[in-house]
């Protein structure tokens, strides 16, 4: 045999050797990748932009996707029934962490499962929502953002008084599974400390808002809290364009809300929240019980001021709002 066939044959013993030196595969398996079920409220046809910027975050702390992490999404379409059926789908795959937003979709992924470690990307109020013992010490399988919603929503009571003195009929628009009666009852409180009367508008779904603002000016409402609900957030653009058609100043937390032609943004920057809810995951994924991750809730507030809706509406902004805004949109 010559040197060349003698090292032909070497190759194809080694080869073969390779091949049957583990016979239950596991050698030749390339690992398999963390799995993350994102648990969506809302329709695929509008994907949630806070869920883009956690992904975003996510991958700047070395988690992309295909690479070393995968990622199934489930979407809820809005309707409570079906979403507790994605999220028992989720549950079933078992993943290594599951991951949502929205009071509602928060409390539905921790009844879904007490053992699956879940991030909720924000919520109005994670501890009412879902239970846990405390912000520093979630306990159990719970943690994530939460940005003290219905505390907010008093101060953007006052803020919107402050900035337009003669009200004194305002509605307040809220997701009906996400503000419980207690809640209500304070906002009811701190509408008459300011003089004004509150008008309660709850809705179940987005295909409900144009009726609701047609039932505020039956009731000659003169402005509108809106609370920042992923049911609102997605058509926060329609919203604002029927409150200046009905030429009634609003005010609320939502993404973008002023930039879309809302009077008043006043809040926590939620996208940085989603933003931040990222550590929460990374830190699972390496093996931190969630349990013992503190829940966190916004580091600032920012109040923006849209002149050109103002103008629109024939309302002039006092001194003293323009100079606490942290931004003036002209």
């Amino acid at each position: 045999m010559s040197v060349g066939l003698r090292g032909l044959a070497a190759v194809l013993v080694l080869a073969v050797g390779v091949a049957t030196a583990a016979p239950d595969g596991h050698a030749q398996a390339p690992p398999t990748l963390p799995l993350i079920a994102i648990l969506e409220p809302g329709s695929a046809s509008r994907p949630s932009g806070g869920v883009a910027r956690f992904k975003e975050a996510l991958g700047r702390l070395g988690w992309v996707e295909g690479r070393t992490v995968r990622f199934e999404t489930r979407y809820g379409e809005w309707r409570p029934d079906r979403t507790v059926a994605m999220a028992r789908e989720l549950v079933g795959l078992k993943p290594d962490l599951l991951y949502t937003h929205s009071d509602g979709a928060a409390r539905v992924a921790t009844q879904a499962t007490a053992e699956i470690p879940v991030v909720v990307g924000m919520s109005g109020n994670l501890l009412d929502v879902t239970g846990v013992k405390s912000i520093a010490q979630p306990g159990g399988n719970v943690t994530g953002m939460s940005s003290n919603q219905l505390e907010l929503d008093h101060k953007r009571l006052e803020v919107l008084k402050e900035t337009v003195p003669a009200l004194s009929r305002i509605a307040y628009l809220f997701n009906t599974a996400a503000v419980p009666d207690s809640a209500l009852r304070g906002l009811d409180g701190s509408a008459h400390r300011l003089g004004v009367r509150l008008f309660r508008f709850g809705l179940r779904g987005p295909e409900e808002t144009e009726g609701a603002f047609t039932a505020m000016v039956n009731e000659r409402v003169q402005a509108v809290l809106i609370q920042d609900s992923v049911i609102f957030s997605r058509y926060s653009d329609r919203i604002a364009a029927v409150a200046i058609k009905h030429r009634l100043p609003t005010i609320s937390q939502m993404p973008m809300f002023a930039e879309r032609g809302g009077l008043l943004q006043y809040g926590a920057d939620v996208f940085d929240m989603f933003r931040r809810s990222a550590t929460h995951v990374d830190k699972i994924l390496k093996g931190a019980r969630p349990g013992d991750i503190p829940i966190e809730h916004p580091t600032k507030v920012d109040l923006i001021v849209n002149l050109k809706t103002a103008k629109a509406l024939g309302i002039t902004i006092p001194r003293a709002t323009l100079i606490r805004a942290d931004r003036v949109i002209e």
